[in-house]
């Protein structure tokens, strides 16, 4: 009965019974043993993490609070607010003491401003750092500084276009324990917490730091630094102690929430998605990593002796592939049985044998294509009947005294005569610009004076062989679209010159030019064949065709400027300069 099962059954059945099964036995026993122990390690990870960021933050603020002190004690400073001065020199020794000082601190820490609110009469205001005591007063935190009374007073400017701390302290002298002023610092809050980021890097992770009334001191999702957080409702529960943690539902998704609190009463929160979090659990994945081989590995060794005989087959299939591939066609293999893979080769034979006559067919096709389109290209014209009627022609205008027929006639004879070479697909680069002259010959006895033509071309190029109508194509396309705006009035150059067994021709006209999408259009196959000639494209494909990858051919184009057509044909037959035969 096993043997009438098909192969892909037989695969099925194996991987249930013997893979899929006991791995997802295992699997789930060791995730449901070792998820709990997880849970709690990534747990007490997390509130590490938030241990850290209460000591990161703890550690500036107390910078902040150390640096505040010194100035506050700093004998000199202490001096330079409270003496009585009667010199305006020394007044301004002592404020540049002051601002020396405010320089020094400012230097070591990132603070925006450091003022002095002071009650000495005798000490002018400078505008910048000291000020009258008056000033403090009408500050919004000050009657709460002096309420307080605490060594330090924090305060938090939300409605500042750049959120900040106004950081207070009373200047007081020891002596006689009177207030002679207020120092305060303000410190912006990224100056603050700059840098300060999860050190897990959660992706679905985020960070809240709050004051003790619940205004953001950070930027917070939708939140910006000065909203209240109180409408999170997911995040009350971390007012309800100075630390812990519990699991909340956010967008859907449960959510580890670990929190501290500092000693100014400041909220640290660390938001982190449970998903996030079990995707680091690397016990978990590493035991199932390690029963999942374990139990592949067993399963391999079972299915190696079913899994031989398929493996030879498909050897043997593989092999004749890559032959057909290489170019043996006709190649057949031995069917062996009735399965899929018997199937597969029956259907291998005969697209073999199939893939064999159509090779045949469509190179036979292919050879007679490439025959029929380069003899298409040629312009099949009957050379007896051509020259007859040309001479004919001719004759007629001499009895009637026309000369400007009888010239045209003449270059017309020359044009087609170079143009049929007796059957030659090449010919020299003489005769290929004696061709052009021609043209250009019957061009000027329709329009006498009206396109100027130079010619640049190294004497060396003239022996170099060249297939026929390459050049009078291009120019025939000049003639009948650059030069149109004006009348047909313009000139051409055209340059040749041989290098390293290349030949370089250059065909410029100083016409209308033309945009990128036009010069797209004119490289593209025609629709239909125009009346100006074989075209661009036609050139191209015919030389490629011809030459193969050494030739080139580029179209440059500046609107209003003119168009530049050069041409790089191979000359196998040219000795190299210096060279002997």
């Amino acid at each position: 009965m096993w043997s009438q099962i098909r192969l892909l059954q037989k695969l099925i059945i194996v991987l249930i019974v013997f893979l899929i099964v006991p791995v997802l036995v295992v699997g789930i026993s060791l995730f449901s043993i070792t998820l709990p122990l997880a849970q709690r390690e990534t747990r007490d990870m997390l509130g590490k993490v938030v241990d850290q960021l209460h000591e990161n933050v703890q550690y500036r603020v107390t910078g902040y609070q150390n640096m505040l002190m010194q100035m506050a004690v700093d004998p000199r400073l202490s001096a330079s607010l409270t003496q009585t001065y009667s010199e305006l020199q020394d007044e301004v020794l002592a404020l540049q003491q002051i601002n020396a000082s405010i320089s020094r601190v400012r230097s070591y820490f990132p603070i925006k401003t450091i003022r002095f609110y002071k009650s000495n009469p005798t000490l002018r205001e400078d505008g910048g750092a000291v000020f009258d005591m008056e000033r403090a007063e009408r500050l919004p935190w000050t009657a709460a500084m002096s309420e307080s009374r605490q060594p330090f007073y924090w305060h938090f400017d939300a409605d500042n276009p750049q959120p900040a701390f106004h950081i207070g302290k009373w200047l007081v002298d020891y002596m006689s324990n009177d207030d002679y002023g207020i120092i305060d610092y303000e410190v912006t809050t990224q100056a603050l917490f700059e840098n300060l980021a999860n050190p897990l890097e959660f992706e679905d992770s985020w960070i809240v730091i709050a004051d003790q009334n619940g205004k953001a001191l950070i930027d917070y999702r939708g939140l910006k630094t000065g909203d209240s957080i109180a409408d999170l409702t997911y995040l009350s529960d971390s007012y309800s102690s100075k630390s812990g943690s519990y699991t909340e539902r956010i967008d859907g998704k449960n959510h580890l929430i670990v929190y501290q609190t500092t000693s100014l009463g400041w909220k640290i929160i660390t938001i982190v998605s449970q998903e996030a979090l079990w995707e680091r659990l690397q016990l978990v994945r590493q035991a199932a990593i390690a029963a999942s081989i374990l139990f592949v590995v067993l399963t391999l060794v079972v299915l190696i002796s079913f899994g031989k005989r398929i493996t030879n087959r498909l050897n043997v299939l593989i092999r004749s592939m890559r032959k057909v591939r290489e170019g043996t066609l006709g190649l057949t293999v031995r069917i062996n049985g009735k399965d899929e893979l018997g199937d597969v080769e029956e259907t291998f034979n005969q697209m073999s044998r199939q893939l064999e006559t159509s090779m045949l067919e469509n190179a036979a096709a292919r050879s007679a294509a490439e025959t029929e389109k380069l003899r298409l290209l040629q312009a099949q014209i009957n050379p007896h009947f051509l020259y007859n009627t040309l001479a004919l022609v001719k004759s007629m205008a001499m009895d009637v005294g026309s000369a400007e027929i009888s010239g045209t006639v003449d270059a017309l004879a020359k044009f087609f005569r170079l143009a049929l070479n007796q059957g030659r697909d090449v010919l020299l680069l003489r005769e290929e610009l004696e061709h052009i002259q021609a043209y250009l010959d019957i061009h000027e006895w329709r329009y006498p004076g009206k396109v100027t033509v130079r010619y640049d071309i190294d004497e060396a190029t003239l022996p170099c062989e060249i297939v026929k109508i390459t050049l009078q194509p291009i120019v025939e396309n000049a003639l009948m679209h650059a030069f149109t705006h004006r009348g047909g009035r313009g000139a051409i150059s055209i340059s040749a010159k041989l290098a390293e067994r290349f030949l370089f021709i250059r065909i410029e006209d100083d016409g209308k030019g033309m945009n990128e999408a036009q010069l797209q259009d004119l490289m593209n196959p025609p629709m239909q064949e125009s009346g100006g000639g074989f075209g661009l494209y036609n050139v191209r494909e015919r030389l490629t065709r011809f030459y193969g990858v050494g030739f080139e051919m580029t179209v440059a184009s500046v609107p209003e400027q003119g168009t530049v057509v050069s041409l790089r044909i191979p000359q196998p037959n040219i000795q190299p300069e210096g060279a002997t035969t």
